[in-house]
């Protein structure tokens, strides 16, 4: 039986922690998997650098805390698979 990874959900700085935010309400508010082109034009807004975004979405990833979507389009889309105390 493979052995479980296990991540303490402090590992995740603010960005992260943004970017898992800005998931979840998209999820929960539109209902569809989230499109990348979507978190990164919401934190370009927020005068964030696009590569500092890919490269915090590619750490949630590594770190299991989102996946990819199936869309069934040829767009990379996100979804949660954890989800983090915001209070």
């Amino acid at each position: 039986m493979p052995k479980t990874k296990y991540f303490p959900f402090d590992e995740i700085n603010e960005l992260q922690t943004q970017i898992m935010i800005f998931i979840d309400h998209w999820v929960r508010e539109i209902k569809t998997p989230v499109p990348r082109k979507e978190i990164m034009a919401e934190f370009t807004k927020k005068k964030i650098p696009r590569i500092t975004v890919e490269g915090a979405t590619n750490a949630l990833l590594t770190k299991g805390y989102i996946r990819r979507g199936y869309t069934g389009s040829n767009k990379t889309t996100y979804v949660l698979l954890r989800n983090i105390n915001t209070k």
